[in-house]
């Protein structure tokens, strides 16, 4: 992994993730706090009004604060809680408990979608999701994420959504049953959509990993903010895990995989740099999400060692995807040319 350059602070009205309590921002767009309780999304005071989201895991509690330094504007509207400030919006909504989520998921995901759009902000470019017993068997037979990955599939197909506007995305799970999601998305179109030569493109993944594939890519590119919004990602190589359950290796394969999809070949093929840009890479904020409490030193260290020092480093104790991952990572970083 490439060493980060010195972080650059202060109001701007860029669109910037920081890991800290929400009374410290002044503008929050939205807030997701992860807690060992959990709520439904809401608007709430932080001293100003932001939509807010709790998820339950087994980690330290810290906020996730997205921002503009702009006036926010928040509501709630079919069952959707959202704050947006002129270009950029921020949405959360939930599923209840169900004995399979498909057709809720697809719903409520065009539901999600639509009230963006109906905001004035279609282009969605960034998305978690936290779902419950994850890698447990549904009454179908299907492991939870499976059947989520059904009805986002769906939900995907019915907005006609092409591989190429696929949001990045984040999806491990979460103490409570239901899902819960929440999406960044903005009035202005451009998004690019940044794939891993290292891994193949969910989108191709074989029918052994679920019916429906997991419709995402590995990172979106804002070319107007030179920002990179990187997906989670774990130790997979084309489709398949590297190095089940052994932690080490794990670590070393999904910096590896980091570092192929922010490297200046993958970045050139993309089109996010040109062929005489350094496009070297400034990371901000990253989340670390580890199956273990027992294993967050080890990765804490690890991280330190990749990222540097100032980067903000939050880390999640939750399952994940497939039972065999320990480790998964996301990133917000910016280029340089």
């Amino acid at each position: 992994m490439r060493q980060p350059t010195a972080r650059q602070d202060g109001p701007s009205d860029r669109l910037t993730c920081v890991l800290d309590a929400p009374g410290g921002v002044q503008h929050p767009l939205g807030v997701v706090r992860y807690t060992t309780i959990s709520s439904s999304p809401a608007v709430r005071s932080h001293p100003g009004k932001a939509p807010t989201v709790d998820v339950a895991v087994r980690s330290t509690q810290f906020a996730e604060v997205w921002t503009t330094n702009r006036r926010v504007t928040a509501g709630q509207a079919n069952g959707v809680t959202y704050g947006h400030d002129g270009e950029y919006a921020f949405c959360a909504a939930q599923v209840p408990a169900a004995a399979s989520y498909g057709s809720d998921v697809r719903d409520a995901y065009i539901t999600a979608f639509e009230t963006a759009a109906n905001l004035g902000y279609p282009h969605v470019f960034r998305m978690w999701n936290l779902v419950g017993r994850i890698d447990q068997a549904n009454a179908d037979g299907l492991a939870a994420y499976q059947d989520f990955c059904r009805g986002r599939g769906v939900a995907f197909d019915k907005l006609a959504l092409p591989y190429v506007r696929l949001p990045a995305a984040t999806t491990v799970g979460t103490l409570d049953d239901g899902v819960t999601f929440y999406l960044l998305a903005r009035r202005s179109t451009g998004h690019l959509a940044v794939e891993n030569t290292r891994q193949i493109p969910g989108y191709r993944y074989p029918e052994r990993h679920g019916s429906r594939p997991p419709l995402l890519t590995r990172a979106a590119f804002l070319p107007d903010e030179n920002l990179l919004l990187i997906s989670g990602t774990a130790s997979i190589v084309g489709h398949r895990t590297a190095h089940a359950h052994d932690l080490p290796a794990q670590c070393r394969t999904t910096f590896g995989n980091l570092a192929s999809l922010t490297g200046r070949d993958n970045l050139r093929r993309h089109a996010v740099i040109n062929l005489h840009d350094t496009g070297s890479i400034e990371f901000h904020v990253v989340k670390v999400y580890v199956r273990h409490q027992a294993d967050v030193e080890y990765v804490r260290h690890r991280c330190h060692i990749a990222f540097g020092e100032t980067t903000d480093i939050g880390f999640v104790v939750t399952d994940l995807c497939r039972p065999d991952l320990l480790v998964e990572i996301e990133a917000t970083a910016t280029l340089s040319t």
